[in-house]
C-alpha cells in the first residue's frame, strides 16, 4: 500500500508543472479587440488583459486600410513591437490602457512579457454610401459619373442627395415618382417631367405659390441663375483586419511560461469616409 501512494504522489508531482502554478485562464477568445489610436490594441477578459503596443515607425495612418495580407511585425521583449499580458487585482477599464503613464489602480498582479510574429491581414468589406436605397448591383451607374450607385450619394447627379429624394418623407426613395414616369426621383434628373432639369430648378422656392417647390411642380419651368453646385459624394468604406500570433510566448519573472504556436488575436473593423466631389 505505502509503494502505491509514493508512486501516486510521484505522479502527481510529474504532472504539475513548475511553470503553470500562476497562469491564470488566459481566455480571450469572445473578448472584442478595443484600441487607443492604430499603436495599442487590447482585450480584456475580467482582470485579465492581453496587450499589443506597435512602434510609430511602423505604421500610419493606413495600418486598418491598407489592403494587404499578412504584414509582419516582430515581436520581443524590450522591443519597438510587443505583447503583454497582465492580470490585475480588480478589473480595468479603457481608461487604463489609453494613457502615456498608467494609473496605479487596479494593480498589476502579474506580468507576462512575449515576443512571437504578428501577422496582420487587411480587406475591404464592404462600401456603402448609406443612401437608405438596398442597391445590389454594383455595376450599375445611373448618371455615368465615377460613382456606381452603392457608393454614389447623388445617384442622378440632380444636385439632391439620394436620401433627400423622398417628398413624401416615408424614408424609402424608390416609393417616389413625382412625374410618374417609371424613374424615381431619386433616378430622375427632371423630377417634375417638365423639361427643366431637376439641377436648374430650386429645391426651396415656390414660384407660383400652389404650395409645391419648383423640382416638383411641372407648372414651373423657372430656372436658377446657376445650376446647383455638385454634391460632395461621400460614402463609407469598411475594412476588416485580422491579428494572428505565429511562435507567441509569454514568460513572467518566475519563469512561468505561456506558449501557443499560432494564436488567433481576434479582428477588428476600420470605418472610413471617402469624399470627392460628384460630377
Amino acid at each position: 500500500m505505502k509503494k502505491i501512494v509514493v508512486i501516486l504522489l510521484v505522479l502527481i508531482a510529474i504532472s504539475c508543472d513548475d511553470g503553470n502554478f500562476d497562469i491564470p485562464e488566459f481566455n480571450f477568445t469572445d473578448e472584442s479587440i478595443d484600441n487607443c489610436g492604430d499603436l495599442v490594441l487590447y482585450k480584456i477578459n475580467n482582470i485579465e488583459s492581453l496587450v499589443l503596443e506597435l512602434n510609430q515607425d511602423n505604421t500610419d495612418d493606413s495600418f486598418f486600410t491598407e489592403i494587404k495580407e499578412n504584414k509582419t511585425y516582430t515581436l520581443s521583449e524590450g522591443g519597438t513591437n510587443s505583447i503583454t499580458y497582465r492580470t490585475f487585482d480588480t478589473e480595468p477599464t479603457n481608461n487604463y490602457f489609453c494613457q502615456n503613464i498608467p494609473p496605479t489602480t487596479p494593480l498589476v498582479i502579474n506580468e507576462w512579457l512575449g515576443s512571437g510574429t504578428l501577422k496582420v491581414t487587411t480587406f475591404l468589406e464592404s462600401e456603402d454610401d448609406n443612401d437608405t436605397v438596398e442597391e445590389t448591383n454594383l455595376e450599375e451607374n445611373s448618371d455615368l459619373d465615377d460613382f456606381p450607385n452603392y457608393i454614389d450619394s447623388d445617384d442622378d447627379n440632380d444636385g439632391i442627395l439620394t436620401k433627400n429624394e423622398d417628398p413624401d418623407n416615408d424614408g424609402d426613395p424608390t416609393n417616389d415618382d413625382t412625374d410618374n414616369d417609371g424613374i424615381s426621383n431619386y433616378l430622375d434628373d427632371d423630377d417634375d417631367g417638365d423639361g427643366t432639369p431637376t439641377i436648374k430648378e430650386s429645391i426651396v422656392e415656390d414660384s407660383d405659390n400652389d404650395g409645391i417647390l419648383d423640382y416638383l411642380d411641372d407648372d414651373t419651368k423657372e430656372e436658377l441663375p446657376e445650376d446647383r453646385p455638385a454634391i460632395v459624394n461621400s460614402y463609407l468604406k469598411t475594412y476588416k483586419n485580422t491579428f494572428v500570433i505565429e511562435s507567441l510566448k509569454l514568460t513572467n519573472t518566475n519563469e512561468n511560461t505561456i506558449q501557443y504556436d499560432t494564436y488567433d488575436f481576434g479582428e477588428k473593423s476600420k470605418i472610413v469616409t471617402e469624399t470627392d466631389v460628384n460630377g
